[in-house]
């Protein structure tokens, strides 16, 4: 027999589930609850500053709590790139009701802004089985600024109909009639003649 060594309890708080998955389309009401500024290859040419944060949902009240991550390339190498992260950390500012980005990104915290969430893409890079490295996940698709007025009621995109929802369909009728034909065309003649 092995004995464990540590005291844990089992109390309804430490072993409430919490869900992951992606969550639906939809427009939010958010606020970034943590950031963290990674650099790398300091003092090189390749140097690059990024932004993370962690993004809680605070509207709609059923999805409230749940979270996404997102990152902000300050500066990157490849000026694309950073361009991009610029673009998208402005955008991210403007929507906190900010025009300069702050000192320290503490001062992004616990400011509630609107935007909406959609999926991006899977990753380019394949695993053997041929799967993507990395599912496509959430991302932050546009900010609304309260300066324009534009700030939306928080609600989830009503999602597409599963293929099979297990409901009983009517029976399509059939009046035995042949489908129509399209017009068809003339077949091209092949380079290499008749044979």
């Amino acid at each position: 027999m092995a004995k464990i060594g540590v005291r844990v309890e089992a109390t309804e708080e430490n072993t409430q589930q919490r869900d992951f998955s992606n969550l639906p389309n939809g427009d939010y009401q958010l606020e970034i609850s943590a950031s963290e500024i990674k650099e790398k290859n300091e003092g090189s040419r390749d140097h690059s500053i990024n932004l993370s944060v962690t993004i809680d949902v605070l509207a709609p009240e059923e999805l409230k709590g749940r979270k996404i991550f997102s990152n902000y390339n300050l500066q990157h190498p490849n000026s694309q790139v950073q361009e991009i992260g610029q673009r998208q950390f402005a955008c991210l500012l403007r929507s906190l009701g900010m025009q300069d980005a702050p000192e320290d990104s503490d001062e992004l915290h616990f400011l509630s802004f609107f935007a909406r969430i959609g999926m991006g893409k899977d990753s380019k890079e394949k695993n053997a089985d041929g799967s993507p490295k990395y599912a496509a996940r959430n991302e932050l698709k546009k900010y609304f600024y309260p300066d324009e007025g534009n700030l939306p009621e928080p609600k989830v995109d009503a999602g597409p109909v599963a293929a099979n929802d297990n409901r009983r369909q009517p029976a399509a009728s059939n009046d035995n009639r042949q489908a129509p034909q399209a017009d068809a065309k003339p077949a091209a003649r092949r380079p290499w003649g008749n044979k």
